[in-house]
């Protein structure tokens, strides 16, 4: 996971996680991070159409 998607992943962590406890199982979880890498590719194939840098 590169800094980018760490860094979707703990926003997608903010807006779910209701106190500490769930933060810290949430940004363990599978599920999240794979939602999280899957928002950074569709995000940078937009960005690369638009001829743009993708973001790593």
């Amino acid at each position: 996971m590169n800094s980018f998607e760490q860094a979707t992943l703990e926003t997608l962590v903010s807006f779910k996680a209701k106190d500490q406890k769930e933060i810290s199982r949430l940004l363990t979880s599978k599920k999240l991070q794979k939602e999280a890498c899957q928002l950074v590719k569709k995000w940078n194939d937009n960005r690369q159409q638009l001829g743009l840098v993708p973001w790593t």
